[in-house]
C-alpha cells in the first residue's frame, strides 16, 4: 500500500476490492451450481466487470483458488473411480475363484462317487 494517499482513500479501495472479490466468488459459486464452464469471459458477463479486473492480483488470487479447489476436487474423483475399479475387479476375480473351485468341488464330487461305486463293486466281487 502506497503511504502517501489518504486513510479514507485507502479504506475505500480496500473496501472495493472486497466487493470485487465478492461479486466474483458469488457469481463462482452460481456459475458452479449451475453446472456452467467458470471462465474470465463468463464471469466478466455475469458481474459485470471488465476483462482486466480479472488480472488484477486479488481477483486472479480468488480465481486461482477456484481452480485449485476444482482441482482437487476432479483429482479426488479420479482417485474414488480408480479405487472403486479395483475393488469391483477384485470382487469379479473373487466370484470367477469361488465359481473355478465350485466347479472343482463338483467334479471332486462326482469322481469320489464312481469311487465309491468301484470300491462297493469291487467289495461285492471280494465277498463272492
Amino acid at each position: 500500500m502506497n503511504k502517501n494517499i489518504p486513510a479514507a482513500l485507502a479504506k475505500r479501495q480496500e473496501f472495493q476490492r472486497q466487493q470485487t472479490v465478492n461479486k466474483v466468488l458469488h457469481a463462482i459459486e452460481y456459475m458452479s451450481s449451475q453446472g456452467m464452464d467458470v471462465c474470465v469471459s463468463n464471469l466478466a458477463h455475469l458481474t459485470g466487470l471488465s476483462r482486466s479486473v480479472f488480472a488484477k492480483p486479488h481477483v486472479r488470487a480468488v480465481i486461482d483458488d477456484y481452480y485449485q479447489a476444482y482441482e482437487e476436487a476432479m483429482l479426488e474423483e479420479k482417485k474414488k473411480a480408480e479405487k472403486e475399479a479395483k475393488k469391483n475387479d477384485r470382487l469379479k476375480s473373487k466370484d470367477e475363484r469361488i465359481k473355478r473351485l465350485m466347479e472343482e468341488n463338483d467334479a471332486l464330487k462326482e469322481e469320489c462317487a464312481l469311487l465309491r461305486s468301484r470300491l462297493f463293486l469291487l467289495m461285492q466281487r471280494q465277498q463272492e
